[in-house]
């Protein structure tokens, strides 16, 4: 296919240089198969013959029929000028060529000499593809090429298209349209400045800035690059084109969709955003299926969402999007939260019959100011608002590494309200050479204000590791303590308070009598080495980070 230039002046010049170049090949060929010039009289109720010494005129009355070729032409009354071999008819015009194509007409102005015929009044043109009515229209037999300029309509079957100007090869079944075109089908309709349409295949080409509207949708195609079948309802959009509807939008180098299936395609630096819930995923290959409501994202998907003071940045190897209807969305929850009271929490934005929902699956990795994390695979809903991180999920506050098996993080009108560390759940600190505060229990629960941790609750087998500092800030011991529970209090995002519950028992010894490593918690484990350091290193898949360690 031809390479299609974009913009509004792009798109006139390749309509130009299309349209020339048929003209051009059309020309060649017509001079080699058609070398019949003669008018012929085939019929007339009265024939009078007007001589003069510049001219011969034959002036024919009544049921005119005049061939050329393979053409006839048929009218009420015509004048032929038989020097310069040109007729001008008048009353219901009919030509008929090879039977293939007819025009219709009120006048006709036809120069035999170069096949050409002008067409005015109530004029209509036919072949087996389509219908086309004007004003005014010129249509040249050698190149099979009709024009008008002064506003024309095309009925397809079901396709009506509508332009101030156009042209329609009629032995390839190839139009193009300029100004002001519109096109009306029963599944779509459009608006542009320039479009090249295919009659036996119902094919439009988008050659300058088009707007699409999908009927029975609310979807929305902004291009300038591409093509929409109607017969095999199929397309393809180039160069950055835009689908929209009321509550997503899609964006990609190439977007491919097939209307029988649902079947939606993106490909190339791909951008499809949930306008409502502000959501984004990034990715390089998309998928989208309009019964089911789905998105599959790979080759490096980054899902970027928008809280009320931060941004959250997730990327994984494959990512999936899904919508849940209410009953389904009880079901997913199977979280245990601290306050009841947050088991019917729902998403401000939430549809109330379906709600969707995000998963990762493999080498997750997410960033955003307050909060960075890895796990394998992640699943967040908007029913609950509450990620939830699977195998080996570990997070990072500030200085604090947290881990569990399983890892939850609500969230609550777009800002961070709850973690929850399940099963073997551990807070690491590293405070200097193999020295790290350290709290472990069975189930660890923070709590956030403005996004900041603000006081955590360890509970079941709880126990510390704890390095005391003098006056001065040095240290001098470690305080090894276990008990029922444990609460631990921040306060600009440093401990300034812990508080240990039900009969705690522990030891305090002195830094200088003991060895680091004995102080190490069951299933300690520093992963310094595994924290996304900045947003770049999520969206740049080629960032190599430097690793740091705490």
């Amino acid at each position: 296919m031809l390479h299609r230039l974009s913009g509004i002046s792009n798109g006139f010049l390749l309509l130009g240089l299309l349209i020339f170049s048929s003209q051009l090949a059309r020309a060649q060929i017509a001079q080699q198969r058609d070398t019949v010039k003669i008018i012929y009289i085939i019929h007339a109720d009265s024939l009078i013959g007007i001589q003069k010494p510049d001219s011969d005129i034959t002036q024919l009355m009544g049921h005119v029929v005049l061939q050329q070729g393979n053409t006839t032409f048929s009218c009420d009354s015509a004048y032929k000028d038989n020097l310069h071999n040109i007729v001008d008819a008048y009353g219901h015009i009919h030509i008929n060529q090879a039977d293939s194509v007819h025009a219709y007409g009120d006048y006709l102005h036809y120069m035999g000499n170069e096949k050409l015929a002008t067409l005015s009044g109530n004029v209509m043109l036919k072949d087996a593809q389509m219908t086309l009515y004007t004003r005014s229209l010129t249509y040249d037999l050698n190149l099979h090429l009709a024009q008008y300029t002064q506003g024309g309509r095309l009925v397809s079957q079901q396709t009506v298209l509508t332009s101030e100007q156009g042209s329609y090869y009629t032995d390839v079944h190839q139009a193009f349209f300029q100004r002001r075109v519109k096109l009306k089908d029963p599944q779509y309709t459009l608006s542009t400045d320039s479009l090249e349409y295919h009659t036996d295949t119902h094919t439009a080409y988008f050659i300058s800035p088009t707007i699409i509207y999908l009927q029975d949708s609310s979807t929305i195609i902004h291009t300038h690059d591409g093509y929409y079948n109607t017969d095999q309802q199929t397309a393809m959009f180039a160069s950055r084109s835009v689908i929209a509807d009321s509550s997503q939008t899609t964006t990609a180098d190439s977007l491919f969709y097939f209307r029988k299936t649902g079947l939606g395609i993106a490909k190339g630096n791909v951008i499809w955003k949930d306008t409502v819930r502000k959501a984004t995923i990034l990715a390089d290959y998309a998928e989208t299926h309009d019964q089911t409501q789905t998105l599959l994202a790979t080759q490096h998907p980054v899902l970027i969402y928008q809280m009320k003071t931060d941004t959250l940045y997730t990327t994984a190897d494959t990512m999936f999007s899904g919508v849940l209807s209410s009953s389904d969305s009880l079901h997913a929850d199977s979280i245990r939260l601290k306050n009841p009271s947050q088991a019917t929490h729902t998403d401000s934005n939430k549809d109330t019959t379906k709600t969707r929902y995000f998963s990762a699956f493999h080498h997750v990795r997410i960033y955003s100011d307050s909060l960075q994390a890895v796990a394998d695979s992640m699943f967040y809903s908007f029913a609950d608002s509450t990620f939830r991180f699977f195998y080996q999920p570990v997070a990072w506050i500030g200085n604090y590494q947290l881990s569990g098996d399983t890892m939850y993080l609500l969230t609550q009108h777009q800002e961070a309200k709850e973690l929850q560390l399940l099963e073997n759940a551990i807070i690491i600190n590293r405070i200097g050479e193999n020295m790290y505060n350290q709290v472990k229990g069975r189930t660890i629960y923070g709590y956030f204000q403005d996004n900041h941790l603000d006081w955590m609750h360890v509970n079941g087998n709880a126990e510390s590791v704890y390095y005391v500092e003098d006056d001065q800030g040095a240290f001098i011991g470690v305080n090894k303590i276990s008990c029922a529970v444990i609460d631990i209090y921040f306060r600009d995002q440093k401990i300034y308070r812990v508080a240990f519950r039900g009969e705690p028992s522990g030891t305090m010894s002195p830094l200088k009598n003991i060895r680091l490593q004995d102080y190490l918690l069951r299933n300690f484990s520093w992963q310094a080495d595994r924290r996304p350091r900045s947003k770049t290193e999520i969206l740049d898949p080629d960032f190599s980070a430097t690793t740091h360690h705490q």
